[in-house]
Order: structure tokens, then C-alpha cells, then sequence
């Protein structure tokens, strides 16, 4: 299995033309069957702090799961992607989809942590899901969630090998992100791969730097601010043979850490 982290350069609240941007950029990968392809935040409307932002959603004729489930289906990847939930009550989440090969939804991920500015306007996640690929199990995670080291190693106690994030994360803050995304591979001995969108919206300049890390925390490869994708074989023998070697996971304290609901797709 292929970590496919692919950044993209999303019209402002237009699901249309970004539905056919995502479409070219996910074909021009290089993926393959099997494949676990990563696409950033709300990759169909880009980011924002304003739920009534995304009513243009509600009015696609094809939903974004269902969407999502076509385009997984017909590439028969694995697809990670983020996008404005409604909820049951009407309210909004910040959320991403996983869809399998076959276009079956796995699992729907809610943002844990939300943006001081999203507060108002969704409704956070308060738990996490793994998703066992066969090829390696998989945490899905959203952009702020990538500051709170807790919840990341909750999730590698749990199992994780392997975190997928897909983020809208701003260019202001750009080397918080690349060092980041680093620190949390080393410190939870896993894969991570990442998906950051570039361009420009009403309130922010984004500079993509999508990448795909080892379990060591080498940059396997990381993108500049082009659309385009970052890419790296997941490596599950090397990953257990580390944790194996080096026991830091057996290590930790759990006494020290709080707990989050764990659910398994």
C-alpha cells in the first residue's frame, strides 16, 4: 500500500469545479489499486469558520459521501477526504470521510479540536476511529487535531500505525507544520501522512507542503506549494521491527494520559 498525500488549490466555495479539480488531481498521483489517498480539509468548498458557508453542499445533486464513494470505487483506493457534515439536527462538522475500494463508507471522522473561529459554528468529534486497511491500520485526523500530541497517542496505544491528516493549514504558521508532523511520527513510531491544500481564500495564503513521514520521522517525500502529490510505500515490517527494537510505545505511562472512545472500521 501507497501513503498518497495530494494537495489541491480549491476554489472558494464552489463543490463543482473543486469536485473536478480533486478528479485530475487524484488521476494524476500515480496511485494504484489499493492505495490510501489522502485529500486535504474540506477539500470540496475549502476552509471556513461559517457553517452557512457550506449550504452550497446541500444543493449538489450527488452527496459528498456518495461522491466520494464513486470516485474510491472507480480508482478502487482507499479514500480520505474532508468536507462540511450536516448533521441529523442540522448542525455542521467539521469532518473527513473513508471510504474503501469497494466505495463502502468505513468510517466518518469528526474534528476533535476544533479552531477557536469553528467553535460557533460545528459541532466537535469526541472520539476516534482506526481503519484497518489489511496493509496497515490507519487514524484519520483534521489539521488542529495535529497540535494535541494526546490524541495521537491514544490512538498509536490503540493500534495506529499509521495517522492520515488532511488539513487546510495556513501559510503563517507553515514551519509549525512541517515540524509538527515530524515530532508526531517520532514520537508515536508511525507513518504519517499528510494532505495540506496551497493557494489562496478570502482570509488566508496556504503553501501546501503535503508529505508522507516514516516511522523515524524522515520526510519520505513533501511537496512545495505546486498542486501535485506527495507519496511513500507504507512500510509495515520496518515499523514493527522498530517498536520491536526501540520500546518506547511499551514505555509510556498511561497513568499520565486522559482517554478518548476508540472505535474500529
Amino acid at each position: 500500500m501507497r501513503l498518497i498525500a495530494v494537495q489541491t488549490d480549491p476554489l472558494w466555495l464552489d463543490p463543482v469545479e473543486n469536485r473536478r479539480r480533486i478528479e485530475a488531481a487524484v488521476d494524476a498521483s500515480g496511485f494504484a489499486a489499493g492505495d490510501y489517498v489522502v485529500l486535504p480539509e474540506m477539500c470540496e468548498t475549502a476552509w471556513t469558520s461559517k457553517a452557512e458557508h457550506l449550504q452550497c453542499l446541500d444543493g449538489m445533486k450527488v452527496p459528498s459521501v456518495e461522491w466520494l464513494a464513486g470516485l474510491a470505487r472507480a480508482r478502487r483506493v482507499w479514500l480520505q477526504a474532508g468536507f462540511g457534515e450536516r448533521l441529523e439536527d442540522g448542525r455542521r462538522a467539521n469532518s473527513v470521510a473513508v471510504v474503501g475500494p469497494d466505495g463502502a463508507l468505513k468510517t466518518i471522522y469528526r474534528k476533535n479540536f476544533l479552531f477557536p473561529s469553528e467553535r460557533d459554528a460545528f459541532v466537535a468529534g469526541e472520539s476516534l476511529t482506526l481503519v484497518d486497511t489489511g496493509a496497515g491500520v490507519v487514524c484519520p485526523l483534521i489539521c488542529y487535531d495535529l497540535r494535541f500530541p494526546e490524541l495521537w497517542r491514544l490512538a498509536a496505544l490503540a493500534g495506529a500505525e499509521c495517522f492520515a491528516v488532511s488539513s487546510s493549514w495556513p501559510a503563517a504558521r507553515h514551519e509549525h507544520w512541517r515540524a509538527l508532523l515530524v515530532a508526531r511520527a517520532i514520537e508515536n513510531q508511525a507513518f504519517v501522512a499528510a494532505s495540506n491544500r496551497t493557494g489562496r481564500d478570502p482570509s488566508n495564503e496556504y503553501l501546501g507542503g503535503s508529505a508522507v513521514i516514516s516511522h523515524l520521522g524522515t520526510r519520505i517525500e513533501e511537496r512545495g506549494a505546486e498542486v501535485g502529490a506527495a507519496s511513500a510505500a507504507f512500510d509495515r515490517e520496518a515499523l514493527v521491527d522498530w517498536r520491536t527494537r526501540f520500546g518506547a510505545l511499551r514505555d509510556v505511562r498511561a497513568s499520565l494520559l486522559g482517554s478518548v472512545r476508540i472505535g474500529h472500521a
